[in-house]
């Protein structure tokens, strides 16, 4: 999709107002606020200060973002990922012509597993992994629009998606629970919203041995706290309310409905 079609989805995810495309092909709001677009992709990022935890996993993802494709395929010589990963989408719901996204897309593995016939719009904090979504989508063959911004704020209309899902990162955002009400804020009414991320037990067998990584992942009560589904973050009028752990534990799956 071309940018200036896009400015009938979006707005400023910050104070709601809607965008328009300028003569240097940037995104400005009515108050004069520009949203830079970069190789195609709008930086959402850029009227926002990222901070506290987001601003920690941030910088992780963007540390890991040149190595998480190698890695992809190592690990697929022990662990049938594409599998795997077509057992998390399997809740996720896709008809032809609908219109998903996925926050925290990462560098767009579940995009790969999902079928053609929709339209795809990926957003994530990490300008190192949208680099690699980018270049994944090409070399697949896929189509699909990336945003650089925070979960919590979403650049998009209300009500402007079919489906939207999550996997992997909302353990550690700073606040969870804007993030789930920006995930049904953005969704129509009718949606089903699928969130999916480590289980506790898995980061401690996990990320917590990993040397490039563990430091990221404490072993204090609140980081234990975080890796639960947040059920309890999910607002009560919500229809069909459900978890499950994926994996043999190692996942857990929260999932609903909208009204």
């Amino acid at each position: 999709m071309k940018i200036p079609e896009l400015t009938t989805m979006l707005i400023n995810p910050y104070n709601h107002q809607p965008l328009h495309i300028t003569e240097t092909h940037n995104l400005e709001d009515v108050s004069g606020n520009i949203i830079p677009v970069v190789e195609g992709i709008p930086d959402f990022l850029a009227l926002e200060k990222v901070d506290g935890l987001n601003k920690k996993y941030q910088r992780l993802y963007d540390r890991i973002s040149p190595f998480n494709d190698i890695t992809e395929r190592l690990v697929s010589f022990f662990i049938d990922l594409h599998r795997l990963r077509s057992e998390w989408m399997a809740d996720v719901e896709i008809e032809p012509g609908y219109k998903v996204l996925e926050t925290s897309v990462g560098t767009g593995w579940n995009i790969r597993v999902l079928p053609e016939f929709a339209e795809y719009y990926g957003l994530d904090i990490s300008s190192g992994m949208l680099r690699q979504a980018s270049r994944n989508m090409a070399k697949w063959n896929r189509s699909m629009q990336l945003f650089r911004g925070n979960a919590e704020y979403l650049p998009f209309r209300d009500h402007t998606f079919d489906c939207v899902f999550h996997v992997g990162g909302i353990n550690f955002f700073n606040n969870r629970e804007r993030a789930i009400a920006e995930m049904i804020r953005v969704a129509r009414p009718g949606s089903r919203i699928v969130i999916i991320d480590e289980t506790a037990e898995h980061i401690r067998k996990q990320y917590r041995k990993i040397p490039f990584v563990k430091s990221y992942f404490s072993s204090g009560d609140a980081d234990e706290a975080r890796a639960v589904a947040p059920i309890a973050l999910v607002p009560p009028d919500m229809q069909e309310v459900a978890v499950k752990l994926l994996e043999k534990g190692s996942m857990y799956q929260l999932s609903f409905r909208t009204v």
